[in-house]
């Protein structure tokens, strides 16, 4: 009942609309369409490459799975991947590294760019305007162009192979910052007030009081860059050569054998299982708190 009556007022705000508006609409609604069909199809060619043999796959790559279904695929996904990358790297290992990674990179990301949105934007300060203009230069910069001084940076630290590498992820700058920056300015500051009357200092105020407003919207963010992180395979490439990730992984093996396409789309498809329940189990948390490419406040 609750459905209808939701779509009842979606219709009829539709049929409101000014003509140019239903025009962009509809656009918008068969761009979205052919994007989701094309995100479709290459899973669904994925999962249908799993569970086929290696001749079928190579003779046929477009054509539907033979019965039975090779799920052993799956099987040895987890033996040749040892096999190429080294005694202990199978893909519980691949999957227990791309989870602490991802897990308390993003962690560690997150934290850091609330705390300096937060400051940046609730306390006057000098240089306050010269932060936010470097967060907009650095994310404004290709990846690339800072490579070259970040790997030495981590060389010489000595810092890659390592768990330490988590530092990397301390800068607080980039999208994150720039979406909590909005967020924290808008929450009005008369919560801060009744705190310092009541004798509460600045950590109280920001843990206390400001950030369980952002807890939805820090927690959207958590799972958008978490997945990210994850499917990050450049950084744990160039740093993590002795404890690989999932993404690591799945590339060097589609690099070092050629001749087991059946396999690899199993591995990948694994790849995929975990980030495909985050979404799936956090989906409402996500479009609830998220709007136009923002946040709700």
């Amino acid at each position: 009942m609750q459905l209808n009556t939701k779509l009842k007022v979606k219709n009829n705000s539709f049929k409101r609309m000014p003509t140019s508006q239903k025009v962009v609409f509809a656009i918008a609604f068969i761009l979205f369409v052919c994007y989701t069909a094309t995100i479709l199809y290459t899973l669904g060619w994925a999962l249908s490459s799993s569970l086929r043999s290696r001749p079928n796959l190579r003779n046929t790559p477009f054509a539907w799975p033979e019965l039975p279904l090779q799920f052993k695929n799956y099987t040895l996904a987890f033996t040749k991947m040892e096999e190429v990358l080294g005694p202990g790297n199978n893909m519980l290992k691949l999957m227990f590294n791309s989870l602490w990674y991802s897990a308390f990179g993003t962690l560690i990301q997150i934290s850091c760019a609330t705390t300096l949105a937060y400051v940046v934007s609730k306390y006057k300060f000098w240089g306050r305007n010269a932060i936010y203009f470097i967060a907009i230069v650095v994310m404004t910069l290709p990846i690339i162009g800072s490579l070259p001084a970040s790997y030495k940076l981590i060389m010489e630290l000595g810092i890659d192979n390592s768990p330490l590498i988590l530092l990397t992820f301390t800068s607080g700058f980039g999208f994150n910052f720039i979406v909590l920056y909005g967020f924290f300015a808008n929450v009005s500051w008369s919560y801060a007030e009744a705190g310092l009357i009541d004798g509460a200092g600045d950590f109280t105020i920001f843990l206390r009081i400001m950030l369980p407003q952002a807890v939805p919207a820090i927690l959207s963010l958590y799972i958008l860059a978490f997945i990210g992180v994850w499917n990050d395979y450049m950084g744990p490439l160039l740093y993590m050569k002795d404890m690989p990730t999932l993404a690591v992984g799945i590339f060097r093996y589609d690099e070092e054998s050629k001749g087991n396409p059946h396999i690899l789309y199993a591995a990948i498809v694994i790849s995929l299982i975990p980030i495909i329940i985050l979404f799936l189990s956090f989906q409402e948390t996500i479009m609830s708190n998220t709007v136009a490419g923002g946040l709700k406040g």
